[in-house]
């Protein structure tokens, strides 16, 4: 069994893949003839870690931008922005989720990041109290 499929088993809940642009509509989007919003491509949520693919412009010009996320701890609802990419993914249903998860085990290898744990120090700060 392939470390994806390993993962989804063992993490049960805690692996979500979601696509929310077909393959079409996002050629469309980069090819200039569906408007110039952001649009979330699909989102993989592997434990702790979490890929979005999110189309994006600059100067007028459609890309496709992969943003890794992490929490700071398991149980926190809340995602931190870790790295943006600009790798290229493949958008064919049976390929996007698995090409994904290539480039986000990749990320977690490189920089020793943790699908079941969160390895960020805490840091407390002040706290503001609202009037």
């Amino acid at each position: 069994m392939n470390l994806r499929k390993q993962l989804k088993k063992d993490l049960g809940k805690r692996y979500c893949f979601k696509r929310y642009m077909t393959a079409g509509e996002v050629k469309k989007k980069l090819y200039g003839k569906a408007g110039y919003e952001e649009r979330l491509v699909a989102t993989l949520t592997v434990g702790c870690v979490k890929i979005n693919a999110v189309i994006y412009f600059i100067d007028e010009e459609p890309q496709i931008g992969l943003d890794i996320l992490v929490k700071d701890t398991p149980e926190s609802e809340e995602w931190i922005c870790y790295d943006t990419l600009s790798d290229e993914i493949k958008l064919s249903p049976r390929n996007i989720e698995q090409s994904m998860f290539d480039i986000l085990n990749r990320e977690v290898k490189e920089y020793g990041l943790s699908y079941t744990q969160c390895n960020f120090e805490v840091i407390n700060g002040k706290s503001i109290k609202s009037e």
